[in-house]
């Protein structure tokens, strides 16, 4: 008997089912039935049913057994053990605060000091330092504060002498707050032990370390132990029948705590807190996708630094961005060669932050943390984020006889995904075939997209300080005499150098050609009452080829923004630039 051809690339019901009766029907022994209408339709539905619900379970176990594809936490906790990375669970909301008059003669701003502060709604949280934080002199000092519902504080910690396990209950502590202290016995002092990683090479029978073991219901203090069936060989030093263990640590709200501000220094006597950042960073959950993306590579770098993305995976290990939606919208890094010219022997570093005190701190941070991770031979840099829009221009044939949708009904749903498509981030690539494929998945056949409409325009603000010079990198070569501003007020330069009133306001624009050095110059100008122009030449360049605006001190005394257009078709925003999208100029036009 010849068999039937079998089709294994659907395996839902009817498809399963549909192969049986096929199979059934070349068969002899039961010929004479009619399999969709006889008591056997009941034997062949039950068969498709198990069929497809095997089906179904396997691909389900098959998935869950890799890192790209799991989608249970549960599965994802197992598969990124062996690789030495612990999946928070809840994390707290971080804010920065500066204590003033907090005591003459530079005390000390102990650990666990209380902050309180409320959310725009009124609703009041509690904040905790989770370090010592010294004050200088005058009793000052900026100060990182974590939200905490509680704060448990020096709890007796049971371990198992046999697994040297003990365990904390509950997702919503911030493991990164985690503070385990142990007395050994004969011992009148209480010592901190730091947390090990499953990478951490070095560690013998003395080191005083432990590891955190996530779990389903909370996290696993494991404390040192013998290596396999060697005996001899110890990693970590182990907790005796008389040693004591106590942990300290904060539970969170999460997310909830984001958005808190007004901060209030508590316990300390004449202090006064201003506050420099609101809180921002909790989470009721780890994001999947920041989790599949970091966890190979935390372990690839195993602690240390040498590649760029080794520098990407630590950073995120130690808190910059690891939890985020989308970690290029935090931070970004490249090395010198990307640079123009190269500079060999470097990494660079840039970091999505608008606060200036914030940004100061965090470039600190992240320098000390790679100059102890790199090689010796690596320097790290920290560089200032510049921030740009590309505004896309172009208009879309809209049918209103083919949709009961109006005119800003669908401008609304358009503008969404493309905004969603490119969010405020690092990275951002834009293009007219991505801006026509994103319309054109609202899915709305009354609006129809022709790429070839499109055009960019990019820009960029102008700080425009007294004090110095200001230069703006839009990351693509740009057109020739393709600059326009926004009024502003002039500076010393204009209204000192020339005759030209005090707060005038002023634009910017390029002329003459370009010179043999790439450069073509920038004026001042404005239109005055009787509509003649006045210009103020040579305020500063524009280097088409770099993409450089440079201006010259003094030229302005506030910022504004500056309009320039790239002269290829697709917009690229790299190394420091952080750019979102800008869909104003957008139009939806009736055919």
């Amino acid at each position: 008997m010849a068999q039937p051809n079998t089709n294994l690339g659907s395996l839902d019901f009817n498809s399963v089912k549909g192969s049986i009766i096929d199979f059934l029907r070349t068969q002899d022994t039961l010929k004479d039935f009619d399999y969709s209408g006889s008591a056997v339709q009941v034997l062949i539905d039950v068969l498709a049913y198990n069929t497809m619900y095997y089906a179904h379970y396997s691909n389900m176990v098959a998935s869950e057994m890799f890192l790209d594809s799991a989608q249970r936490l549960s599965s994802l906790i197992s598969l990124v053990k062996p690789l030495g990375y612990v999946i928070p669970g809840k994390i707290s909301a971080k804010a920065r605060a500066k204590v003033r008059h907090g005591g003459s003669g530079n005390p000390i701003l102990e650990k666990y000091t209380r902050f309180s502060g409320r959310n725009g709604a009124g609703t009041a949280y509690s904040f905790y330092t989770v370090d010592e934080w010294p004050l200088n002199l005058d009793g000052e000092a900026i100060v990182e504060i974590y939200e905490g519902k509680s704060l448990s504080k020096d709890i007796p910690l049971l371990v198992d002498r046999d697994t040297q396990k003990g365990f904390l209950h509950g997702l919503d502590i911030d493991i990164s707050t985690i503070n385990v202290e142990v007395k050994l016995h004969g011992s009148a002092e209480w010592d901190d032990w730091a947390k090990a990683d499953n990478i951490q090479s070095g560690l013998d029978e003395n080191s005083s370390v432990y590891w955190l073991e996530r779990s389903e219901l909370g996290f696993f203090i494991v404390f040192g132990g013998n290596v396999g069936i060697n005996t001899t060989v110890q990693v970590g030093k182990q907790i005796g029948p008389n040693d004591l263990v106590r942990v300290s640590y904060l539970k969170t709200n999460g997310n909830a705590g984001n958005g808190v501000g007004s901060f209030r220094v508590q316990g300390l006597a004449g202090a006064e807190t201003d506050t420099v950042s609101m809180s921002s960073g909790g989470a009721d959950e780890p994001n999947l996708e920041s989790i599949r993306f970091f966890a190979p590579r935390w372990f690839a770098a195993q602690d240390r630094a040498v590649t760029v993305e080794d520098c990407r995976a630590m950073l995120a290990r130690y808190g910059y961005g690891s939890n985020a939606d989308n970690p290029l919208s935090v931070f970004n890094v490249w090395g010198g060669e990307e640079m123009d010219p190269p500079m060999y022997g470097r990494v660079f570093v840039s970091v999505n932050e608008d606060n200036a005190l914030d940004l100061a701190v965090i470039a600190e941070h992240i320098i000390i943390l790679l100059k102890e991770k790199t090689c010796v031979t690596i320097l790290p840099e920290f560089v200032n984020p510049q921030q740009i829009e590309v505004v896309v221009s172009g208009m879309l044939a809209w049918d209103p006889m083919q949709t009961d949708l109006s005119r800003g009904q669908i401008m609304n749903k358009i503008i969404n995904v493309i905004v969603e498509k490119y969010p405020l981030k690092f990275n951002n690539t834009f293009s007219a075939s991505e801006i026509s494929g994103a319309i054109n998945s609202v899915g709305d056949s009354a609006v129809s997209t022709d790429s070839s409409t499109f055009s960019f325009s990019i820009k960029g603000v102008v700080l425009g300080p007294q004090h110095g010079s200001v230069r703006v990198n839009f990351g693509n070569k740009l057109k020739q005499s393709s600059v326009s501003s926004s009024e502003f007020v002039a500076g010393t330069k204009i209204t000192g150098d020339y005759d030209i009133p005090a707060g005038q306001l002023i634009k910017i624009r390029t002329y003459g050609g370009v010179d043999k050095f790439g450069k073509q110059k920038i004026e001042a100008f404005y239109q005055n009452e009787s509509n003649t122009i006045s210009r103020v030449p040579n305020v500063g360049v524009l280097i088409p080829e770099k993409g450089i605006l440079d201006l010259y001190e003094g030229t302005a005394s506030e910022p504004f923004y500056v309009t320039v257009t790239p002269s290829g078709s697709v917009v690229v925003a790299d190394k420091n630039i952080i750019s979102k999208v800008n869909v104003s100029n957008l139009e939806l036009v009736r055919v």
